[in-house]
């Protein structure tokens, strides 16, 4: 354990883990971990671990899944999502026709709206 029993201004006791030390131990090596895992890496108990890991999730920085009753892994998300300076607007995909359900398509027009406009 930490040891460190120094309380903020709300009570709570104070950490020197900060959430990106949590994102870098995924960064570092393999991509998913256990709260004990990352409980054992920064000294710290399983369940502070498992509170840490569950606002990281709420931040939409990692993501769980339970792997059986009592077995949940955690791994990062933020690298697989595309910030806007990724997303290139003048990408095709942005100026494909849309079409909803009940706009019928014939046969002849079937392969524009699947795979864009096909010149003939």
């Amino acid at each position: 354990m930490s040891g460190n029993t120094e309380r903020d201004e709300n009570g709570q006791f104070e950490s020197d883990l900060d959430d990106d030390d949590i994102i870098r131990y995924f960064a570092e090596g393999r991509p998913f971990h256990t709260a004990q895992e990352v409980a054992d890496r920064f000294g710290i108990d399983r369940s502070t671990a498992y509170r840490r890991l569950s606002r990281l999730e709420d931040d939409e920085r990692v993501e769980k899944v339970s792997l059986g009753s009592r077995t949940v892994v955690w791994w990062h998300t933020a690298a697989t999502k595309p910030t806007s300076e990724e997303i290139d607007s003048s990408d095709p995909l942005f100026s494909a026709p849309t079409f909803t359900v009940d706009d019928p398509v014939g046969e002849v027009g079937i392969d524009d709206v699947l795979y864009g406009e096909i010149e003939r």
